[in-house]
C-alpha cells in the first residue's frame, strides 16, 4: 500500500482521500487553516454519492494544517528510508494557490522517495512546480470524475469518470514507468477508473478546453452543467468557445481526440447536477479560476498572435463578475 498526502480538502481532494483511505492507504490530507482542520475532525471525511445517497466515511485519514504538516515533520519517514515504499502527494488545491512559494517549499521538503500528482485544470502550473521539484518525479493527473463541495469535510460525488496519469518529464524512465502503473493499480483498487496516458499533454489540453467551454458559461449563466444542453443559444456559445480551443491546439500541434466534442456533451450529460467549481466560487463571491483556465488560452493565443474573441468575451465577463462579488 502506498502512503498519501491530500493537500486541498475540496471537493476532489475529498473525494480521493475518502477513497484512498477506504481503500487502506494511509492518508494525510492537508488544510490551510486551523479552524477547518477542527470543522473537519468534527464532522468526519465524508463522501457522498449524488445518484443512490449512499455515504462513505474515513475514520482513517488523518487531518492535518499548516503549518504543521507530517510530510514535512517526518520526511525521512515518509521519504522511504523506513522501507515503507513511496510517499504520493495529490497536490488537489486550486491552480491559483500553486504560487512559486509553495513550490519552492515543496520542492525543499520531498522525502527521497516522494512524488507529485497535480490534479488542476488549467495550465502553466506544472512549469511553476518544475522550477523546485525534480522533473523525474513531478506527475500530472487529469480526471472527468465530478464532485463538489456539501459542507465541512463532506464532498457529493455527481458523476464518475476516468482519471489519467502521467509523466511530467521522461515518461520513458523506468522509475517513473513504475510509479505511474502502481499509482493507477492503487487508484483502480479505490474505485476509480484509471489508467496510464504516455501523452499527458494532449490529456491536459482536452480537458482544459473542456473546462474552458462549461465552467465559464456555467458561472455566467449561473445553471448546473446539465442546463447547457437545454438552454436558447448556451448551445452556439459552447461552441463557438470550443472551435476556438480546437483552432490555437492545432496551431499549437497539440493533438486532439477526433470525438473531443462528443467528450464536452458527455461530460455535460453525465454531470447534469453538478455545479461547476466556477459557478460554486462566483456564487460564493470567491475569484475563480478564470485565469488559470481561460487566462491560459487567451496566454497561449496572444503568444501565437491568434485572437480567441469568444473566449476573451467570457473572461472580461467572468473579470467583471469577480470584481463586482469583491467587499
Amino acid at each position: 500500500m502506498g502512503r498519501f498526502t491530500v493537500i486541498g480538502a475540496g471537493a476532489l481532494g475529498t473525494l480521493f482521500a475518502v477513497r484512498l483511505s477506504k481503500a487502506g492507504h494511509e492518508v494525510e490530507v492537508v488544510v490551510r487553516r486551523a479552524e477547518r482542520k477542527a470543522e473537519i475532525e468534527a464532522a468526519g471525511l465524508r463522501l457522498m454519492d449524488a445518484v443512490s445517497g449512499s455515504e462513505e466515511k474515513s475514520a482513517r485519514a488523518v487531518i492535518t494544517a499548516f503549518p504543521r504538516v507530517r510530510l514535512w515533520e517526518e520526511k525521512e519517514a515518509f521519504g522511504g528510508k523506513d522501507g515503507s515504499g513511496p510517499h504520493v502527494i495529490l497536490l488537489a488545491v486550486k491552480q491559483s494557490a500553486i504560487t512559486r512559494e509553495l513550490g519552492l517549499e515543496l520542492g525543499r521538503r520531498m522525502g527521497s522517495s516522494a512524488w507529485m500528482v497535480c490534479l488542476q485544470n488549467g495550465i502553466g502550473h506544472l512549469e511553476t512546480l518544475a522550477a523546485y521539484v525534480p522533473a523525474e518525479r513531478l506527475l500530472a493527473a487529469v480526471t472527468t470524475e465530478g464532485a463538489m463541495i456539501s459542507t465541512a469535510g463532506e464532498a457529493v460525488h455527481t458523476g464518475s469518470g476516468m482519471t489519467w496519469v502521467g509523466a511530467v518529464g521522461d515518461e520513458r524512465a523506468e522509475v517513473s514507468e513504475i510509479m505511474q502503473k502502481n499509482l493507477v493499480y492503487w487508484l483502480q483498487l479505490a474505485g476509480f477508473s484509471a489508467s496510464v496516458s504516455k501523452n499527458i499533454s494532449s490529456r491536459i489540453w482536452q480537458k482544459l478546453l473542456i473546462n474552458a467551454v462549461i465552467n465559464p458559461l456555467t458561472a455566467l449563466l449561473r445553471v448546473p452543467n446539465g442546463e447547457l444542453l437545454s438552454l436558447p443559444g448556451a448551445g452556439e456559445l459552447m461552441r463557438a468557445l470550443y472551435d476556438e480551443g480546437v483552432a490555437l491546439a492545432r496551431a499549437l500541434d497539440i493533438r486532439l481526440e477526433p470525438d473531443l466534442w462528443e467528450q464536452l456533451l458527455e461530460v455535460c450529460r453525465r454531470t447534469a447536477n453538478n455545479r461547476s467549481s466556477m459557478l460554486q466560487d462566483m456564487t460564493a463571491g470567491r475569484l475563480t479560476e478564470i485565469d488559470a483556465i481561460t487566462g491560459g488560452l487567451l496566454r497561449e493565443a496572444n503568444r501565437s498572435e491568434i485572437e480567441l474573441p469568444t473566449h476573451l468575451t467570457v473572461y472580461r465577463l467572468i473579470k467583471a463578475a469577480e470584481a463586482g462579488h469583491r467587499p
